[in-house]
């Protein structure tokens, strides 16, 4: 288990510095990461890659291995929490109100959950895609003045 782990680490790092040493402006990577992670953390299962490669094709100037560096950096054990939260702020917004809107009961609660769940994950989603830009920017700046230094 520590020996896959390290291999993980290593291969997320390798990554990191592949979308590093890039020839891209500083704002193209952030965006990238910042893109990638907005895609990976809405609730896409299967078709965020998809998502992510039309994002690619439409808009030449984001980095892809950004992008996809993100929808790496946000897998099931990162978005397990956020997917909890997201629920969780839904809630807080919705409170108790109820919305009959189909005979049936079991559609009735699944459009309940359904709508607190998306629009607690869009609140989430967002300022987290924000913060990313920043971070990776900040990151990306750092990186190149130290390579550039020596």
């Amino acid at each position: 288990m520590r020996n896959f782990k390290n291999q993980l680490l290593f291969k997320l790092k390798r990554h990191f510095l592949e979308v590093l040493r890039t020839k891209t402006s500083d704002h193209s990577v952030a965006m990238g990461f910042a893109v990638g992670s907005f895609v990976a953390i809405l609730p896409t299962p299967g078709v965020s890659i998809l998502i992510g490669i039309i994002i690619v094709a439409i808009f030449k100037k984001i980095n892809k291995y950004a992008l996809f560096l993100a929808m790496i950096v946000w897998n099931i054990w990162t978005l397990a929490p956020i997917y909890w939260a997201s629920y969780e702020i839904g809630q807080a917004i919705f409170g108790n109100t109820e919305v009959v809107v189909w005979e049936f009961e079991q559609l009735d609660q699944a459009f309940e959950y359904t709508r607190r769940f998306l629009i607690g994950n869009l609140f989430l989603s967002i300022p987290i895609s924000i913060l990313s830009y920043f971070l990776m920017k900040a990151g990306v700046r750092r990186y190149k003045a130290t390579k550039y230094k020596n």
